[in-house]
């Protein structure tokens, strides 16, 4: 996946209006007032099914016989001891993929989607055999029924956990690390063994691929198929949809204007004719998310309130950028966004003020 260092930078002209960046286009505008279940969505016939034949064969390659069911739902997920998978809706419709790109982080690229699915089966995996009322299970990967909690703070790097999703996923409950070491094997060449080897986690993966062999290819005892939120039950419209999500990812900053002697020092004093340092903030706003929650840790949300926060103040600022100097703007900008995130995961504060 591309990161902030290695992405070009294409300049846009103008700042984002609120929600939906620049607009969009008629085709995804004409949705917003639409409520979701009406838009009839379905899996038959899209990209989607795509994915979820090669999930299958992925399985079956495996020795795995079980086909957990997919369904179009609000986000990723599998309802807590229940084998099911499901898939946001939007991934469903090209017009809705169209207002994820407005938001300015991106949806899911191909890669993304087989590796959430890789993740969502070990789940499914996992309830269909009651695997986590085990000894051995328990033993590995800990207390299923731990508090199951929004945040977490990883030790990146840690070799005691598998590396799969981005934020060292694997660290933020049992059942998640358990997920993520059934998708790492089920990855086709991952070359676990190798990759692994001398790590705390090789244990892990070798009890994953010993309960497949050994149950992998007999009826599951847990065939329930309770949908927390099908498609065809979200009374909300798609524009409340988009509005609630963003009222759950803001984070109040308590900021201010504290950062911007940092940010006058990292760009450059306005001049006439020169390119705003918001338009780079804009175009490396994808970039930037993914290569900061992948690598701290930190949630989506804490990094996406603190780069729309930069670009508020760079906006007012008026701080500008030479073009021929965008890496070296995008690398100490990524510096200083991951710096912010890490002071706030681990001190709960952005910085120290006293």
């Amino acid at each position: 996946m591309t990161t902030a260092l290695a992405s070009p930078v294409a300049f846009r002209e103008k700042a984002p209006e609120p929600l939906f960046g620049d607009g969009l286009p008629p085709a995804s505008a004409s949705l917003l007032q639409a409520r979701i279940k009406d838009l009839k969505l379905h899996l038959a016939g899209t990209r989607l099914e795509k994915f979820i034949h090669q999930l299958y064969e992925e399985m079956e390659a495996q020795g795995i016989s079980h086909r957990p069911e997919c369904y179009l739902s609000d986000q990723w997920g599998c309802p807590s001891g229940v084998p099911v998978i499901g898939i946001p809706f939007y991934l469903a419709d090209q017009n809705l993929l169209q207002i994820e790109d407005a938001l300015g982080a991106g949806a899911e690229s191909e890669r993304d989607i087989m590796m959430y699915l890789r993740h969502e089966a070990g789940h499914a995996f996992n309830y269909a055999y009651k695997l986590y009322e085990t000894e051995d299970w328990k033993k590995l990967f800990g207390d299923f029924g731990k508090p199951y909690l929004d945040t977490y703070k990883p030790h990146p790097f840690s070799r005691k956990y598998v590396a799969h999703l981005s934020g060292w996923y694997a660290q933020k409950h049992p059942d998640e690390d358990f997920a993520e070491t059934f998708a790492v094997l089920l990855t086709p060449g991952s070359n676990w063994a190798a990759r692994y080897k001398g790590w705390a986690a090789l244990k892990k993966l070798q009890y994953v691929q010993e309960v497949i062999t050994k149950i992998g290819r007999s009826p599951p005892p847990v065939t329930l198929d309770e949908r927390d939120m099908d498609v065809g039950q979200m009374e909300e419209t798609v524009l409340d949809h988009y509005r609630q999500r963003a009222l759950e990812e803001k984070i109040d900053l308590s900021i201010g204007d504290q950062l911007d002697p940092d940010l006058a020092a990292l760009f450059e004093a306005e001049n006439v004719g020169s390119t705003g340092a918001d338009t780079l903030l804009l175009a490396e706003r994808q970039a930037l998310i993914h290569a900061v929650t992948q690598y701290s840790g930190v949630s989506r949300g804490v990094v996406k309130s603190v780069l729309d926060h930069l670009l508020e103040r760079v906006t007012a600022l008026k701080v500008t950028v030479h073009r021929d100097k965008a890496r070296e703007y995008t690398t100490k900008l990524t510096v200083l966004l991951t710096t912010l995130a890490m002071n706030f995961l681990y001190t709960d504060k952005f910085f120290d003020a006293d």
